[in-house]
Formats: structure tokens, C-alpha cells, sequence
């Protein structure tokens, strides 16, 4: 008999301050705030002061008043000269942060609001202004205003100083970097969305390139006085960005073709170059990379073949609920593919959480910190070299998957354009054929299309299938794409494999696909099933009930033991987490208590309210406690 265990409340973890509904705690002062758009703005970029920049927080003030003639009017942030006292003449910087739908041109909150402030503080040098784009200023000795500044100063500097390697920060909002960026191509280039992307991946893979291959020089910046001048912009393409470019089509030929150019203008490209100079996007936490990545595809993924980004708590559960099924000393061995990878969230996750892993594990043997990491991503990168891949039928998705794959420790050469319902045989591609035969892959994680947009009737395919028969006395006509991939994903793996799957949850309970089930229990062991939320792919357009099942592929031998009615019986974790973190409309839901008061985390953060999250720590229980026997 089936048992059911419940995830852990969160509730369980250590927590402290509690925020009243409709404040936010403010990051500068501690002091409450209304919560608005507009605040979440601001205080992601008072942490970014502190935490990127490195300003100490005695020396940043919050909606500072700044006296103009009569009136005062209040700048969102202003940082003074270090250690002075809080007067508008001790004014260094002031950054103005406002939403990311507001324009520069704005007459109330664009660039000529910033611009009053500085002119009306006698030393205030620099001015941020960050919207839809980012734009910043330096106000000369006669008091003019320079535009075009790439950045503001870190602590402890005059002026803006070309990055060397030592300097790159993990970025903290990357997800409003990209947007910016994004954006900033759309409007002053004249591209589509999709041609905006490719050539922001371009950039980004200078980028990351650039962090790879330097220890201290850097090559991908820009200075303010080329950001400033036509010929400066052209020094930077021809001089830095277009050999890195040329590098970069050289290291990853599968990616970009070698007559391939950037095909941006010159000051879109400076203004991209400034907005990721400063930041190490390898660095960066996997959870912010991720979800930027997301933001930055997102606009181009709309579901034309049932498609539809995984969730990344959900790609997580499916991940660590596979790995604890293994022995941890094989999983660096394991052949690890995604039939329909998309833009590669269960095969970043494959790799976060090796990672995680290993570092535990090289940590133990006492090296030190920069030991480790170099040791951990040395075996990360030889692991998904040998052993991670993935496929989709979508060529746009491949390229985007890899990009995903290099920033997160590679395994982008794995990464195929190819339909995963046909036989291998079938495919254009002969690496893919050579690299991805059935019965070779210990686990197989994937989130097929569905709906009515991914239905196969072809009778060719369908006559490969088993289940167009099973159960019938003809062939089916037509059947969707995710019940083949049932059928298709075990043909993938070796008996005794693993294969975690999302699905409708008609396939578990609809009376009229019985079928479905009646033909898998004879050719898989269930060892999970969970139940997600409705609200689960709310952002996205994803299922909308749906379920993850973790299989493991029957041998030979207990396939007929099946058939004679003779196979052991056995339990089946279930768990039906309530909440996925964001409600129907996809915005974020954290946690409060039983008065209403939101609760935030060591961190001073909001805790999001996602049992998903938990599902992986209650599956590991369960299996401590013999729930599931290791072949």
C-alpha cells in the first residue's frame, strides 16, 4: 500500500524579524516601509551599494532631502564622502532607482530629476540613474553635466576605474541587468526580440570567455571616455570585443558558425559592455544566474510546440530526489540526459547540485577555499563533458541551452538539435547519433510538451511505440506528445535506470488512460509521485496539474517476473506540496504568521512559501527509513 508523507513545514527553520502585511524592512536603516514596486527597486540597489560597490551603510542615506532654492525635494539614495556627516555638501553620489517600466525621458522621474539634484548639491560628482536602462552622470568643475558614464566609483575611489579581474563582484539583481540590456538592443537597434537575443548571448559569452581566460587584465569593459565618443565606441568592437568574439567562435564552434559577426551598433554595444563589466556572471549564485537566464529567454518562449520553462524549484526536487536514489560515489559517472531540454533547467540543476557535492566532499580533506574551487570546477567540467546531455527539437533552445550549460561549468557540447520521439537512426545529426543511443543513460529528467500543439499522428512514429497498441485493437490514430515520452524517455535509459518526468496528472487518475498505467507498471517501478500546486507553471503557461513521476526502468528478468504475477510488491512515495511559491498570477508568496506578519529569513529576506522546495528532504527521510531499496 501506497504510503503518503507531507514535506516538512517551513516553518521549522530558523527564522527571525516578522514584517507586518504591506511593509518591507528597509536594508539601510531597518526601518519599515510601505512595500511598492517602487521601494523593492530601491532597496535591491541599497544592497547593491553595500554589497557590490562596498559603501558602508553609515554612509548612505534613504530619500534624502536635498533643499533646491525653496523646496526640498527627497533623492531616493545618496551616498556621502566617507566617514562625513549626512549635509547635502558632503553629497558624493546620488542614484536614483526607479521602476523598470519608467523611461528616462519621464518628466517626473527621469534622467532631468537626477540632474536637478546634482546641480543643487555644490560636491555631489556622480549621478545613477537606473530605469528601463542605466544611465549616469559626472558633473564637472564649471558645473556642466557629462553623460555617458559607465559606472559610478566603488568605495574608496574618485572615479570609475577599469576592472581587473580581482574586481569583479557576483551579481545580485543579474535579472534586471538582463532586462535592461535586453531592452536597451530592442529600442536602439531596431532588432525583434529573438535577433536581440542572440546578439545579447553573444556579449554574454565574451563575457564569461573573458573570466575564464584572465587572471588580471580584462578585456571586456569599456571606458567613460569611449562610452562618450564615436571613436572610442569603435576601439572597444575592434580592439577588445570583436578578438574575444573570434575566441569565443573558436572555443565553441557547435555554437556559432565561424562567418558569424556582432551584428550590434557601436554605442549599444558600449552601453552592454558597461552594464556587466564590473560583475562576475560565474560567480554569481546559481539561483540569480537562474532565474536572469530566465528573464532573459523568457520573452521569446512563448509555447509554439507545447513549450514552457520548468520551474526552477521543481526542476531542483526532481533532481535531488534522482541523486538520492544513487550511490553518492557514482554520481560523477552517471550518463545524465534531458529528452527535451529546453533551455536546460534540470541539467543546470544536474550540475548545482554536483557541485554542492563535490564541494562538500574536496572540503573534508581540509584544502583551502580557492582549493576547492578550482578542484570542484575542474571535476564538475570533466563530468559534464562526459556525461551530461541534451536534446530538443527546437535549434533556438539548443543554442540557449548551452549558453546556460557554459555559464553554469559546461556540458554544452553535449547538447543536440533533434527530435527525441524518433529513433536515434532517424537523427541529422551523426555526433548525436554516435553520443545518445537508447539503453545508455542511468537517468533521464524531462518535461515533455503537452497540449493540443503537441500531438504526434504521424503513423511512421507512432508504429515505434508501444503504446499506440497496447490495449487496443488497432493502432491509435493520434496520441500527445507526453504520453509518448513516457515510452520514449525509458527507451533512453539502461534497465534499472531512472527517469523523473512531469506530467499531467490525467496520466495517473483519468479512467481513460488507463492504459498508460496498466503498460508502465509492467515496465517500470514507481518509486515516487507528487502532486504540484495549480500555481506551479503560472509564470510560464506550463501544465496546469500537474505531477512529477520518479521511475526505475525494470530489467529483463523482473519484467517477466511481472508478467507472471510474481514481482514484490512494494511502497511508493506520495506527497502533495500546497504551495509553489508564487500564486496564480505568478507573483512571488512568502511566508507569514498565523497575525499576518511576513517572515524573513538570517538574511533579512522575505521567505518565499514553497513546499516543492521541501519535497526532496521528505523523499530522503522516507528512503532512510527503507522506503526504497538501491539497485
Amino acid at each position: 500500500m501506497a504510503k503518503r508523507q507531507e514535506p516538512n513545514s517551513p516553518f521549522s527553520e530558523k527564522i527571525v524579524p516578522l514584517i507586518p502585511a504591506g511593509k518591507i524592512r528597509c536594508f539601510i536603516t531597518g526601518n519599515l516601509l510601505k512595500d511598492t514596486p517602487e521601494e523593492n527597486v530601491r532597496q535591491r540597489w541599497a544592497r547593491s551599494l553595500v554589497e557590490e560597490y562596498k559603501y558602508e551603510k553609515s554612509d548612505i542615506a534613504i530619500e534624502f532631502a536635498i533643499k533646491m532654492g525653496r523646496a526640498r525635494k527627497k533623492a531616493d539614495l545618496v551616498i556621502f564622502k566617507q566617514g562625513a556627516e549626512k549635509k547635502q555638501e558632503n553629497i558624493f553620489i546620488i542614484v536614483e532607482a526607479k521602476r523598470v517600466d519608467v523611461l528616462p525621458k519621464d518628466a517626473r522621474q527621469g534622467v532631468e530629476q537626477l540632474k536637478s539634484y546634482m546641480a543643487a548639491s555644490s560636491h555631489c560628482r556622480y549621478g545613477l540613474w537606473v530605469g528601463t536602462e542605466k544611465q549616469g552622470f559626472e558633473k564637472l568643475r564649471d558645473g556642466s553635466m557629462e553623460e555617458g558614464l559607465s559606472d559610478i566609483p566603488s568605495r574608496g575611489e574618485l572615479e570609475p576605474k577599469v576592472p581587473q579581474f580581482r574586481d569583479l563582484v557576483p551579481a545580485l539583481d543579474l535579472k534586471a541587468v538582463f532586462r535592461r540590456c535586453h531592452n536597451y538592443i530592442y529600442v536602439n537597434q531596431g532588432l525583434q526580440k529573438a535577433e536581440a537575443f542572440h546578439e545579447m548571448l553573444k556579449l554574454i559569452f565574451c563575457k564569461v570567455y573573458d573570466e575564464t581566460e584572465s587572471v588580471g587584465e580584462l578585456r571586456f569593459y569599456v571606458r567613460n571616455e569611449e562610452r562618450r565618443s564615436e571613436a572610442g565606441q569603435r576601439r572597444v568592437l575592434s580592439d577588445r570585443i570583436a578578438p574575444l568574439f573570434e575566441a569565443v567562435k573558436e572555443r565553441y564552434p557547435y555554437i556559432f558558425k565561424g562567418n558569424e559577426t556582432i551584428q550590434l551598433n557601436r554605442r549599444v554595444l558600449a552601453y552592454i559592455v558597461s552594464e556587466l563589466q564590473r560583475l562576475s556572471l560565474l560567480r554569481t549564485k546559481a539561483d540569480v544566474k537562474g532565474a536572469a537566464y530566465e528573464e532573459l529567454v523568457g520573452a521569446n518562449l512563448r509555447g509554439d510546440r507545447g513549450e514552457y520553462f520548468t520551474p526552477r524549484n521543481v526542476c531542483d526536487m526532481a533532481i535531488r530526489m534522482s541523486i538520492a536514489t544513487f550511490p553518492q560515489e557514482k554520481l560523477t559517472r552517471l550518463r545524465v540526459i534531458d529528452l527535451c531540454c529546453g533551455t536546460g533547467g534540470f541539467l543546470v540543476s544536474w550540475i548545482n547540485n554536483l557541485r554542492v557535492i563535490l564541494t562538500e566532499y574536496e572540503t573534508a580533506k581540509g584544502r583551502t577555499a580557492e582549493e576547492v574551487e578550482a578542484t570542484v570546477a575542474a571535476r564538475v567540467k570533466e563530468t559534464c563533458q562526459a556525461n551530461l546531455f541534451g536534446i530538443d527539437i527546437n535549434p533556438f533552445l539548443v543554442r540557449t541551452c548551452q549558453m546556460n550549460l557554459v555559464m553554469h561549468g559546461d556540458g554544452s557540447a553535449n547538447v543536440f538539435p533533434a527530435d527525441s520521439l524518433l529513433s536515434p537512426s532517424e537523427w541529422d545529426d551523426p555526433e548525436a547519433r554516435q553520443r545518445i543511443p537508447y539503453g545508455h543513460a542511468d537517468l533521464a529528467v524531462t518535461n515533455p510538451p503537452f497540449g493540443s500543439k503537441a500531438t504526434v499522428d504521424d503513423p511512421h512514429v507512432l508504429s515505434r511505440y508501444q503504446l499506440a497498441t497496447f490495449d487496443a485493437a488497432s493502432m491509435r490514430s493520434a496520441l500527445p506528445a507526453e504520453q509518448l515520452f513516457v515510452e520514449a524517455a525509458l527507451n533512453f535509459i539502461r534497465p534499472g535506470g531512472r527517469l523523473a518526468i512531469v506530467l499531467p496528472d490525467s496520466i495517473l487518475n483519468n479512467p481513460g488512460l488507463e492504459f498508460i498505467r496498466k503498460w508502465l507498471v509492467g515496465r517500470a517501478q514507481v518509486i515516487a509521485s507528487v502532486d504540484l500546486p495549480k500555481e506551479t507553471f503560472a509564470t510560464s503557461g506550463g501544465v496546469p496539474n500537474p505531477s512529477v513521476l520518479l521511475l526505475e526502468k525494470l530489467t529483463k528478468s523482473e519484467i517477466k517476473l511481472y508478467e507472471a504475477g510474481a514481482l514484490d510488491t512494494y511502497d511508493v512515495f506520495m506527497a502533495i506540496p500546497k504551495t509553489a511559491g508564487i500564486d496564480k498570477r505568478g507573483n512571488a508568496v512568502h511566508l507569514r504568521s498565523p497575525e499576518g506578519f511576513e517572515i524573513l529569513n538570517e538574511a533579512m529576506e522575505p521567505m518565499v512559501n514553497d513546499q516543492i522546495s521541501h519535497v526532496a528532504e521528505a523523499f530522503k527521510r522516507w528512503m532512510m527509513g527503507g522506503g526504497y531499496a538501491r539497485h
